[in-house]
């Protein structure tokens, strides 16, 4: 067993069904030992959901999701997936066609459990990822509550595009507003949030921030698992430094980025 079912049921973002995994093998250097979080369409494979916009149901309205066009426009081939659009553009630096979609097809095939306290054991001593895939706000906050209890590790990270939405807000606390420019930052500070900023080039950082530790720019100083510093903002005394990390990835979605925060840049919030 690497993992169990902690949520089934309707999205808080659009209602539509979604499921919630917790997986137990940890294979990523930045963020280290954690218990990694998927939430992903309980009814159709993750790559369908991107290419016909139904992965809306656990982005939201993140920008780096692409957009849909007709299948006459597709310049990749797009594996098990027949619907008549495509998704253009995206950005995500998640490749959903390898951890996302082993897990969903684990999924279907009958091979995670729902969690119970019986599960303790495999969360001592671990932090929590709150969505290494997904927004963390597709499930209700209720919801995470066992996970969280049973891991008694320390860290716990994680970032929503929602933040913009007041039904969100008291995952303030918990949660980083996932941003893009400094008037995102400022408009989601206003809301009560810290930030967590993807920027182009390390001269945009600003005396308010701080660049992630875990990040090659801060010369890997820690793990996500031994940083703690992206979990939201605990109360208004709370005068903690929001966190960027320079954007990566290959050149083509370096550029996919650049892109969406110009785009951002120019939008009046």
């Amino acid at each position: 067993m690497n993992g169990v079912i902690f949520y089934e049921g309707p999205s808080r973002i659009d209602g539509s069904p979604i499921v919630g995994i917790a997986t137990f093998r940890a294979t990523n250097e930045k963020t280290g030992h954690l218990i990694s979080t998927w939430i992903i369409r309980s009814d159709m494979h993750p790559q369908d959901a991107i290419n016909s916009g139904a992965d809306s149901a656990v982005c939201g309205n993140c920008p780096l999701r692409g957009v849909i066009r007709p299948k006459s426009e597709q310049t990749k081939p797009t594996a098990k997936f027949g619907g008549e659009t495509v998704n253009k553009g995206r950005s995500c630096y998640v490749t959903v066609a390898q951890a996302p979609a082993a897990v969903y097809k684990a999924y279907k095939a009958g091979h995670y459990p729902k969690l119970t306290k019986e599960h303790r054991r495999k969360f001592i001593g671990r932090g929590l990822r709150f969505g290494s895939y997904g927004d963390p706000v597709a499930i209700p906050l209720q919801e995470w509550k066992l996970l969280e209890s049973l891991c008694t590790g320390k860290a716990a990270p994680g970032y929503t595009h929602q933040w913009r939405n007041t039904r969100f807000k008291a995952w303030a606390k918990k949660l980083m507003a996932s941003t893009h420019t400094e008037t995102e930052n400022e408009a989601a500070r206003a809301m009560g949030w810290r930030t967590f900023r993807t920027i182009i080039d390390m001269a945009d950082k600003t005396k308010a921030e701080i660049v992630c530790p875990a990040s090659k720019e801060a010369g890997y100083k820690a793990t996500c698992e031994t940083c703690g510093a992206c979990n939201g903002r605990h109360s208004e005394s709370d005068k903690r430094a929001s966190v960027v990390i320079l954007a990566h990835g290959g050149d083509g979605k370096l550029q996919l980025v650049e892109k969406v925060v110009n785009r951002i840049a120019l939008t009046v919030l």
